[in-house]
């Protein structure tokens, strides 16, 4: 079994991403907003950190932007 996490990302991003290992179509997601993951080493840690950082500040809610 693949163990994936799905990333909330801008679009020219995702298509560039899809073109590398460990990315795939975002499964039962936006394909235009999300990206899959697979965390199986394919791709580097820091480069889901990053993603993991961009997804939440996507979609942290407006009322607690703010307060940011």
């Amino acid at each position: 079994m693949l163990e994936v996490v799905n990333f909330k990302c801008g679009p020219i991003l995702i298509g560039t991403l899809r073109e590398e290992p460990g990315f795939f179509s975002a499964y039962h997601m936006s394909k235009d907003s999300w990206i899959t993951v697979a965390l199986n080493g394919s791709v580097s840690d820091d480069k889901i950190k990053m993603l993991l950082d961009m997804s939440y500040e996507a979609t942290i809610p407006k009322t607690r932007k703010k307060r940011y």
